[in-house]
């Protein structure tokens, strides 16, 4: 126990080490001619070439280039992990995070030793960089190039996964089916591949009458290797680490306990990559390992080898559930029954079936065909199995984010369970870890406030309303891309997806996994685009669309993945109550949707406390609800403007009737449309109205309780 406590007072010095570090100035905007290197795992993506690398005095960076051409993007693919490139370029600060739960350039670039980003703006040469661990990387672009040519299409992205750990090209309808059963860990390679790949060279050179010293120093040199043209994943390095340590105790007669060599490979890692301990992979690794050897002498006792295999299922999940909850904000309940039938699954036939079929393809491709004819229909049999068993209900558990006190109390949960269950396991000991996870589950439900947050997803609209004790949470709009006709080679493998990359990371981090109303105020992409993904990862009860919108391309499009919704078109005068908050639509008027002044308007008021959702509804469309709601609407608390502060929105005579607590504008930061117009922020600075906008304040949340509002935002 001390060795533990020593190991995590070393970790935590390492982590202040390298925040302080993190703290040093850096000069942005400043220009840059010199070397530049990429370093392993840059990707070339449409038109965009980025990933870490490193310049002439070593400092690391991350470089983004954009390439003009196919036949400079075909270039680049052979050069960019072999060369050293003379570029230009300037230095640029991180865009910071749409909100707390969003991805921050800022922390990436910090947990990854880089200092900034550049924007390489030009290549003027390219050099060989002739190293002896370019040449094993050249064997690893080698082998992908391979599988692609030679396997079938539908088994090349998993094969490349599980062999060399290349993720590129995994389809994201897969990975998430692979989440939501708990899988994931599968198809990054791990201790299990590295331990069949260890077997199975072992057993070749014991059948090819190898000496077994000489197989097992052939071993301590291969796996190595292996581990850089696996990718170099720190799950790679200490499951090579650890088998490595166990090779050489055979070879030169000396034994350690597991527990040390586990704990002598991470501070071995740590110090020779200090900025590993940030990574997912390294802290569920060494997390589930740490979980599995001081669990053994529990395991020991069990005499049934498939109770075993559910036990160890059980351990990892167990332990890593705190950090699983930090990271990913969910947690898959199947996962403790599933991977007991996976784990199995992949160690006896997929991952010996895709080293075999790696190894034909390259000695004898007649007898790899033969192969990829029964098992192409197993493996597509498999897939149909796993998207059937995703698409069972409650699988998910989405308490949200927990803040570092309770991802210490979640932890000490577990730790205690561990201690208890170790002297003799009994059922209710299991409440030392439920009544935690339970009180976190029901922290939201206690919580009396209203909230009401305006999402920064750049220029468009998404808000989210949540009521008191989360009696119930409505999204409006979902933000999204205007997407364009463009050249073949720009295409993106993974176009950026508002809804999937912004929204929903809100929602999953405050532990939202229902909507019970989705809310499109009108069928513009900027407003709608991302609803796809939105009915792809939560439960909508309601969708409310405005009247006639239906015929729509975008809402057509829509259709099949929001079959599972209750589709109501309301308009003026529809209206409902929860509890001491009324809702009630002002607009539209008829049946007929002509465009922005047909939006979807919503007061949501509450006592005092009102707050009206305009959509883009432009001049005409206020004007027509001076008429019957101008006194209702006089001395509004909160106004979302109308059509992002567009000149066509806005209107003196709709600011003077309504009069505004405070406004917000919704768009992008230095959008092509130019809003919100300078003509429109003018006049509500000269009427001294408050306004705040998501380009330069970003996600804007507003808490009510008790006729008490305060104010937050994420800049």
């Amino acid at each position: 126990m001390l060795l533990v406590i020593g190991i995590f007072l070393f970790a935590c010095a390492v982590f202040l080490v390298q925040d302080f570090r993190s703290q040093d100035h850096f000069d942005y905007s400043q220009p840059y001619s010199g070397n530049l290197t990429y370093r392993a795992g840059a990707v070339i993506d449409g038109d965009s070439l980025r990933g870490f690398a490193s310049l002439a005095d070593g400092t690391v960076v991350y470089a983004r280039y954009r390439v003009n051409s196919e036949e400079e993007k075909l270039a680049m693919e052979s050069l960019v992990d072999q060369s050293v490139f003379q570029v230009s370029g300037i230095f640029e600060a991180p865009s910071p995070p749409s909100h707390r739960y969003a991805f921050d350039m800022a922390d990436y670039l910090k947990q990854n030793g880089a200092a900034s980003l550049l924007a390489v703006q030009s290549i003027h040469t390219a050099k060989a960089n002739d190293t002896w661990t370019n040449r094993l990387l050249g064997r690893r672009d080698a082998v992908k190039h391979h599988i692609r040519e030679h396997f079938p299409e539908s088994l090349a992205a998993e094969a490349e996964a599980l062999l060399i750990g290349e993720r590129e090209n995994m389809d994201p309808e897969d990975q998430r089916v692979h989440q939501t059963l708990g899988i994931s860990h599968l198809f990054a390679i791990s201790g299990l591949h590295v331990g069949i790949a260890s077997g199975l060279l072992y057993v070749i050179l014991i059948r090819l009458h190898v000496r077994k010293e000489t197989a097992i120093i052939i071993l301590l040199i291969v796996l190595p290797l292996y581990a850089i043209i696996a990718g170099g994943a720190p799950s790679v390095w200490r499951a090579v680490s650890m088998v490595s340590v166990v090779l050489a105790g055979r070879l030169f007669g000396f034994r350690l306990p597991i527990a040390i060599i586990m704990l002598t490979s991470m501070i071995v890692f740590m110090l020779w990559n200090p900025y590993a301990m940030y990574k997912i992979g390294f802290q569920l690794s060494y997390g589930a390992t740490f979980g599995i050897i001081y669990s053994l002498k529990f395991l020991g006792g069990i005499q049934s080898s498939v109770k075993t295999g559910f036990l160890i299922t059980f351990i990892s999940q167990m332990t890593l559930y705190p950090l699983l909850l930090f990271h990913f904000y969910e947690l898959s309940l199947s996962a403790f029954v599933v991977n007991s039938l996976f784990v199995p699954l992949f160690t006896v036939v997929i991952l010996p079936a895709n080293f075999l079929l790696l190894f034909l393809t390259a000695l004898f491709q007649p007898a790899a065909e033969v192969v990829f004819y029964f098992y192409k229909p197993l493996r597509d049999g498999i897939d149909q199995f796993m998207v059937w068993l995703a698409g069972l209900p409650y699988q998910l558990w989405n308490p949200g984010k927990p803040e570092f006190f309770m991802v210490v109390l979640l932890t000490a949960s577990v730790y205690l369970f561990y201690c208890a269950a170790e002297r003799k396991f009994r059922v209710r000991q299991l409440l030392i870890i439920l009544v935690p996870a339970i009180v976190f589950t029901a922290w939201p439900y206690l919580d009396p406030r209203l909230k009401v947050t305006f999402l920064d997803v750049g220029q468009g609209d998404s808000a989210l309303i949540e009521l008191p004790h989360r009696r119930a949470v409505y999204l409006i709009d979902s933000g999204g891309v205007l997407r364009f006709d463009t050249e073949a080679f720009k295409k993106k493998k993974r176009p950026y997806e508002i809804g999937r990359q912004v929204v929903a990371p809100y929602l999953k981090g405050n532990g939202i996994s229902t909507i019970d109303t989705f809310i499109i105020s009108h069928p513009d992409a900027d407003h709608a685009e991302g609803a796809e993904e939105i009915f792809g990862l939560f439960a909508v009860d309601e969708l409310h669309l405005t009247p006639g919108s239906a015929s729509n391309a975008l809402m057509i499009d829509l259709a099949p993945d929001a079959a599972e919704a209750q589709v109501v078109f309301p308009g003026r005068g529809s209206n409902w109550t929860v509890g001491e908050t009324q809702f009630a639509y002002l607009s539209p008027v008829d049946g007929k949707y002509e465009g922005n002044n047909d939006s979807l308007v919503l007061l949501m008021k509450t006592g005092d406390y009102r707050v009206l959702f305009t959509g883009d509804l432009e001049a005409d469309g206020e004007k027509e609800l001076l008429a019957p709601y101008g006194r209702e609407l006089s001395g509004l608390t909160v106004l979302k403007v109308g059509h992002h502060g567009s000149k066509t929105s806005s209107s003196e005579e709709f600011l003077t009737a309504l009069k505004p607590g405070l406004s917000i504008f919704s768009t992008g930061a230095d959008n092509r449309y130019g809003h919100p117009s300078a003509e429109v922020v003018e006049r509500f600075a000269e009427m001294k109205l408050k306004t705040l906008n998501t380009a330069e304040n970003g996600t804007i949340r507003l808490l009510y309780d008790d006729g008490e509002l305060e104010l937050e935002t994420m800049r």
